[in-house]
């Protein structure tokens, strides 16, 4: 048995403007610093929002909370026992409420972060420098809130007395939270020791439930550890001294934290992947491309027997489900089954300038989710291996698989998160005889058997139709598919409530580079 240590911030008004790398600074600084804040990075950081705040963001907030409470401005001392031990509980479960972020920006136009420059002036004698000579353009997105609670649970096992000993230290340092992202941004914290049955409850009834996930894949999000206290002190320390008889002394980044995915219970757990570049096997030829029409289906029955050829000594149980789709005896994977075996998707290139669909040079291989130990196997033992067509008795070199970064801009189109994405390949529905009524209903089955759940499902907002939704497709009729997978295909754009990272495909032929999505840039 467990009990929970529920922290709560509630924002008293519908907007957040936290960022996830690092943020601006608050003025006047508040006791401790409740910002993660690198006074060098301030002109270069992302102005994507971050939601929910992460852990970590509301602990700086608690320990800044703490200072102010108990009016320690240089050092705490009082609330450290309890906050060292917070800071090495496992990453708690998020209950949120749901947060959009801004589709349209606002600028403004801050003093850039150049103390050092402007001190090292008037140390020259320059009294007329000023730090508002300096300024930058800063992009913000707030993120529009449906709720107003944030609910951060720390499962305590019964076992650790640390949650009787300190829960009223916690209780208070909570309660006395103002702010949680900008200065802007004014809350009101507080915390509470629950039962398992009531974090149940929250975590059904509370909001969108954000989970840490196993594999780190997910809504990257900041969690303190051991260590992290000590080290925002000594940064607080540092942002006190930083005018010295040597000048400027820019005070360092908080990096003693750790980074850990988070998902919605709703969303489907992202597949693991390795990819590559096709390359020609004669170094002094180009390398080759292949009509993504005519040919998706051959090179992802290449790229199959090129798995299947490093696989030979596969450690694993399950060689001929997972790498050839069927069981020992060549019958198709049918019940919980089904899924578990690797997805061959040829990856279309897409022009970065025209946003054009064009030929096949780059592939890709997905495992399940929970298979990711498949895939690292794979991702030694791939590299060079040739890409092999057998016909007429005749075996012919397309050829060679060669590592790709995941910074690769197209390969990126495949696997970024999106809430917006449409067909590079047309989606083979899995029946034959089907009315205009029908195909709704059956594109939802497709995302179903696919993994979504059923609240994903009943959400998305499709689209279809013979024509692609992209230029450079061809009509959905005029691809060629695998031989067993027959049925009707549409080209399809498809929009989530939340953004949904791929790799994504779906229907009958997302085993063979069939219903292959890619994400849909503005």
């Amino acid at each position: 048995m467990s009990k929970f240590l529920c922290i709560t911030v509630r924002f008293l008004q519908p907007l957040s403007h936290g960022r996830g790398d690092g943020d601006e600074p608050e003025w006047p600084p508040s006791p401790l610093r409740a910002r993660n804040y690198s006074p060098s990075r301030t002109s270069r950081q992302s102005d994507e929002p971050e939601w929910p705040p992460s852990p970590l963001r509301v602990f700086q907030a608690l320990v800044a909370a703490a200072a102010g409470r108990w009016n320690e401005r240089m050092r705490l001392e009082y609330a450290v026992p309890a906050l060292e031990w917070l800071a090495k509980q496992p990453a708690p479960t998020v209950v949120a409420a749901v947060g959009v972020p801004s589709d349209v920006k606002y600028r403004l136009y801050v003093p850039d972060n150049v103390g050092d420059k402007v001190a090292k002036s008037w140390r020259s004698g320059n009294v007329n420098a000023s730090i508002a000579d300096y300024r930058t353009e800063k992009d913000v997105r707030p993120t529009h809130l449906t709720g107003d609670a944030v609910h951060y649970l720390h499962s305590i096992p019964d076992s650790d007395s640390g949650l009787s000993e300190f829960k009223q230290t916690l209780i208070d340092a909570a309660r006395s939270i103002t702010h949680l992202g900008w200065g802007v941004d004014m809350v009101a914290g507080n915390a509470v020791e629950m039962t398992e049955e009531k974090a149940a409850k929250l975590t059904k009834e509370g909001g969108e439930c954000w989970r840490p996930t196993k594999d780190g894949s997910g809504t990257p999000l900041r969690v303190p550890r051991a260590g992290t206290l000590d080290a925002l002190m000594k940064k607080h320390e540092a942002f006190l001294n930083r005018l010295a008889d040597d000048g400027f002394r820019p005070v360092p980044p908080l990096t003693a934290f750790t980074v850990v995915g988070y998902r919605r219970d709703s969303e489907p757990a992202s597949r693991p992947w390795v990819a590559f570049r096709i390359a020609s096997v004669d170094p002094d030829d180009a390398n080759p491309s292949f009509d993504t029409s005519n040919k998706c289906r051959d090179v992802a029955a290449w790229l199959r027997c090129a798995v299947a050829a490093v696989c030979e000594r596969w450690p694993f149980p399950d060689f001929a489900s997972f790498v050839h789709g069927h069981d020992e005896n060549g019958s198709q994977l049918k019940g919980e089954h089904a899924d578990q075996r690797f997805m061959y998707l040829p990856l279309p290139t897409i022009n970065a300038k025209l946003r054009r669909v064009d030929s096949i040079r780059r592939v890709l291989v997905a495992a399940p989710p929970d298979r990711r130990d498949r895939i690292d196997w794979l991702r030694l033992r791939l590299p060079g291996q040739e890409l092999l067509w057998n016909g007429d008795g005749k075996v012919e070199e397309k050829g060679v698989l060669n590592s790709l970064s995941a910074s690769d801009w197209v390969l990126q189109q495949y696997t970024a998160a999106s809430r917006v994405w449409s067909t590079v390949t047309p989606v083979v529905l899995h029946r034959h005889e089907v009315g205009g009524a029908e195909i709704c209903g059956l594109l939802k089955d497709a995302f179903r058997h696919a993994g979504f759940s059923e609240e994903v499902v009943d959400r998305l907002e499709l689209d279809w139709r013979g024509v692609g939704f992209r230029a450079g497709v061809d009509l959905a009729t005029r691809y060629l598919t695998p031989d067993t997978t027959t049925g009707p295909r549409y080209h399809v754009r498809v929009q989530f409530a939340h953004p949904v990272r791929g790799p994504l495909a779906v229907g009958a032929g997302r085993y063979r580079g069939m219903g292959l999505f890619a994400m849909e840039t503005h």
